[in-house]
């Protein structure tokens, strides 16, 4: 039986391979900041995109 789709429009997923200090890494910081890892991976791209375009307002 297929999985219900998601509620929250997110329908593609990714698989990244890293280190298990890494992934140690991931997990406490998502728990501590009660995300998921997927939650915590967005908000750094997100931040990623945000320094980008501020260097670029700067140059």
């Amino acid at each position: 039986m297929p999985r219900k789709p998601s509620l929250d429009g997110k329908d593609s997923s990714l698989r990244i391979r890293m280190t298990a200090e890494d992934k140690e890494r991931l997990v406490l910081y998502a728990e501590r900041h009660y995300q998921t890892m997927s939650g915590v991976v967005c908000q750094a791209l997100d931040l990623l995109y945000a320094q980008e375009e501020s260097k670029d307002r700067t140059s």
